[in-house]
Parts: structure tokens; C-alpha cells; sequence
């Protein structure tokens, strides 16, 4: 009963002390309870696609890096946690799902901000796929054990009048290193590396068209790299090592997107993106007294997808939505190489057409914003292995593909085909908080006063701080 009446005297202290001058409302909370979709909820990470026909939120800025000038002396967390349905379990309380970021101002023009722990790149999956190469063709045991990549970007952005410009610089890593020797030398020794990394760069531009229309545009490229590296020395000081291998892989992406002004109330919104992935693990070192590996392996991926929608806006409704056609392509290729002279190609293609993605909002009062929102996806998907001259070890994989956290407009031809979402934004001050809510809570009552099983109110949340 305390804890009760506590929250509900916090809540009425926030609703008395409400000034609505500064907030920006919106992240990835307001997208999933808007339209948007979570790729893969079973894997690590926030995999968010963004609802592309919402042409201004703060979460484009993870696309775009000229949309940080919009969001000026600006602070926002991902706090995450129940996913869109708020159940909640030992695999689901937000670990892994959680970044922040902060944009301050200087002068009129020049914006200077950071991504904190916001991974968008295929590293942590080329890390699977050097563990399966070396497990394949190696003759000892893939290592494990290394923790997903620690990401941080750096961002600038600047306003040249009409058109505002951004750059974002990342670099992610981990390592899992052991080390150890006995005295007097020589003696065995033994050095592993197990280890991945991130560099990225991007690039975008904002162009106010005039007249209510705008265009924005851009690009990122990323070059991921993870080692697997076991090195030793025997007694007699003699190397035993039991090889080097690694996996590199280039990302590139482009995004663009267009809103014309139709009438007062309507915005005319196309977009247009495009995503390349190739990746390859191979040897870098043979073990002691082996030979080298004849055997290759890449994994290749493409995305490609478009679609148009609409903005509809009145004093306190909001609807953005629209159909979308996308497709997806993931192919893994093994080679024995001479004398088997082997291959297997495994390759997986989903489209979908049509794919909604419709949101609408609406002023409950003025500090409380109510979510509405339908993703469809009508998807189809060809699996497809072929295998020439067959022998002992080569192999062909079927996983879950793209990275932990990748940030899309629309989606990845996935297979989230249908999901109907709540949401909730409250605005006290400068501070937002946005939240999807649970199609539960209605039925057994709200987490923080009656909800008895293992169900929270709010599933995703964005927490935002606008102190200009």
C-alpha cells in the first residue's frame, strides 16, 4: 500500500510541476509503438526498424548524422527491457538492449555529440561465423568466451542555412586474451587471442526544400574485423602453435527519404535504402607442423527496399504510414578447395510485398501522449543449398543474419510478419518518457499496482532530456 500510494504521489507531483516548453518526445519506444518492428526479438540486441514515413524523430539520427542539429543540447537513453510486449525474464530485462547519446550546441551552427554503446554493425555475427569455420576446418576447438563489442561514435554536425550536414566516426571492440608461462625459460608457454572490432564512418545531409518539404540523405560504411589466435611454446621453448585464423567483412549502407508537402494537413513521404554485406574467415597462420588450409568460406548479404506513405497532421492527431517492398538476400559459400575441389552455397531470399507500417498518436492531455500501431509484413522465403563434387568438410549454415542492432527504415524482410503495439509519451518539462505498453496490462491491471505474474506495464523505454 505504501509503494502504492508513494508512485501515485510521485506522479501527480510530476503532473503539477509540468512545463511542456522544451521536450522532444520520441526514440525508439514511439517508432515500435508507432509502426515499427524488432527484426528478431529471440536474438541479442534492439534489431530496430524504424517505421520510414515518420519523417521527424530523434532516432533517424542513428541513420542520418546531419538530424543531431535538430536535437540541439540534447540527452536520450534507451533504457530498454520487455521488449514490445512487456513480459519479463531472465533473457529479456533489457541486457544488451540498453545505449544513450548526447548532442550539445555551440554557437548557432556546429553541433558536437556522442553515441554511447550503440552498435549497428555485423561484427558480433562474424564472430559466429569464424567460430563455425574454425570448428569446421581447423582441427581444434573454436574459442569462446568474448563478449559483444563495445561501440562508441563520435558525431558533428553544422548548419549551413538550408541544408544541415552531419559525420559520425565509430570505433567498437573486445577482447578475451590469456597469458601464461612457467620460469625458468625455456619453458611451455601460452599466449590466445580471442578478439573483434569496429570501424565506421558516416555521412548525411538534411535539405529543407522550402515550403514544408525537405530531403534527406545517407550513407555509412563499416569494416568489421575478429581474430581467433592460439599461440604456444613447448618445454624446449619450441613453438606449438595451434593456429591463427581470422574474419573480416565490409558494410555499406544508404538511406534516403523525401517529404512533400501536399497540403496543410498531408505529407507526400518516399524512401529509398540499401544495404551490402561480405564477409570472409579464412587462416591467417597454420598450426605447427600442419599445412595450410585449402579450404574458403564467404558470407555475402543484401538488402534492398522502397516505399511510399504519408504524414497526416492535425492539432492533436498524427498518422504516419505507408507500403513498402523489400527484399533480402543472405548467402554463405564453402569451398574444400584442390584436389575435392567441393563447394556447398547455401543461400537464403526473403521479400516482402506489401509491408505496412502504420502509426497514429494523439493528445490525451497535454503532458500524455497515447500509441497506436500495426506492422504487416507479407513475406515469402526461399531457402536454397546446392553442393558440387561433395566431400568430409565442407558445410553450409542457416542463421539468424544482419548484426545485433542494425537500424533500417522499414524492415529486413523478416519474419515479425504481424504485430499490433501500444505506446504511451509523457512530457514533464524538458524531460520525456516514452514507452510501448503491454496488450496484457489492460486485461490483468498495471504492473506498478495490481499485475501479480511476471508481466510489466511497459515493455520498451526511451527516456529524453532536452536542457537547452
Amino acid at each position: 500500500m505504501v509503494k502504492r500510494i508513494t508512485t501515485l504521489a510521485l506522479v501527480l507531483v510530476l503532473v503539477a510541476g509540468t512545463a511542456l516548453a522544451g521536450a522532444h518526445p520520441g526514440g525508439i519506444a514511439r517508432q515500435l509503438a508507432l509502426g515499427g518492428s524488432g527484426y528478431s526479438p529471440a536474438v541479442v540486441g534492439p534489431n530496430i526498424i524504424l517505421n520510414p514515413f515518420i519523417y521527424e524523430d530523434p532516432t533517424v539520427m542513428l541513420l542520418n548524422p546531419a538530424y543531431q542539429n535538430m536535437y540541439r543540447d540534447y540527452a536520450w537513453m534507451n533504457i530498454a527491457g520487455g521488449l514490445v510486449n512487456g513480459f519479463n525474464s531472465a533473457t529479456d530485462n533489457g541486457y544488451g538492449r540498453q545505449f544513450a547519446g548526447v548532442n550539445f550546441a555551440f554557437g548557432k551552427e556546429l553541433g558536437l555529440g556522442a553515441n554511447l554503446s550503440f552498435d549497428p554493425s555485423f561484427t558480433n555475427f562474424m564472430v559466429t561465423q569464424l567460430a563455425s569455420f574454425v570448428n569446421a576446418f581447423s582441427g581444434r576447438a573454436a574459442q569462446t568466451g568474448l563478449r559483444p563489442v563495445d561501440v562508441f561514435e563520435a558525431v558533428a554536425s553544422y548548419d549551413l542555412g538550408g541544408i544541415d550536414v552531419g559525420f559520425g566516426f565509430l570505433y567498437g571492440w573486445a577482447s578475451n586474451t590469456s597469458k601464461s608461462s612457467a620460469t625458468p625459460a625455456p619453458s611451455a608457454s601460452t599466449d590466445n587471442e580471442l578478439s573483434a572490432r569496429v570501424l565506421g564512418f558516416r555521412l548525411g545531409v538534411a535539405f529543407d526544400m522550402g515550403g514544408g518539404s525537405a530531403f534527406d540523405a545517407s550513407a555509412a560504411i563499416r569494416l568489421d574485423k575478429a581474430t581467433d589466435n592460439v599461440k604456444a611454446t613447448n618445454g624446449a621453448g619450441a613453438s606449438a602453435n595451434a593456429g591463427d585464423y581470422s574474419a573480416s567483412a565490409t558494410e555499406i549502407q544508404v538511406d534516403g527519404r523525401l517529404k512533400l508537402k501536399m497540403s496543410n494537413r498531408v505529407n507526400f513521404v518516399p524512401y529509398v535504402n540499401f544495404v551490402t554485406i561480405s564477409g570472409e574467415p579464412k587462416q591467417d597462420a597454420p598450426a605447427t607442423g600442419g599445412t595450410a588450409l585449402v579450404n574458403s568460406a564467404k558470407v555475402t548479404a543484401l538488402l534492398i527496399g522502397a516505399g511510399a506513405g504519408m504524414e497526416y497532421r492535425i492539432s492533436n492527431f498524427y498518422f504516419a504510414g505507408g507500403v513498402s517492398f523489400k527484399s533480402g538476400k543472405f548467402k554463405v559459400e564453402s569451398s574444400s578447395g584442390a584436389p575435392a575441389n567441393s563447394t556447398t552455397t547455401f543461400s537464403q531470399t526473403g521479400t516482402s510485398f506489401p509491408q505496412f507500417n502504420l502509426g497514429m498518436e494523439w493528445q490525451l492531455l497535454d503532458w500524455l501522449t497515447g500509441r497506436l500501431g500495426y506492422y504487416r509484413a507479407f513475406l515469402s522465403v526461399n531457402n536454397k543449398t546446392e553442393t558440387s563434387a561433395p566431400a568430409a568438410g565442407t558445410t553450409a549454415e542457416s542463421d539468424t543474419w544482419f548484426g545485433n542492432s542494425n537500424v533500417v527504415f522499414g524492415s529486413y524482410a523478416g519474419p515479425d510478419n504481424s504485430l499490433i503495439t501500444l505506446g504511451l509519451g509523457l512530457r514533464f518539462g524538458n524531460f520525456a518518457l516514452d514507452g510501448t505498453v503491454s496488450d496484457e496490462a489492460l486485461r490483468r491491471g498495471f504492473g506498478l499496482i495490481g499485475a501479480q505474474d511476471n508481466m510489466n506495464t511497459f515493455g520498451y523505454l526511451t527516456a529524453s532530456y532536452c536542457f537547452e
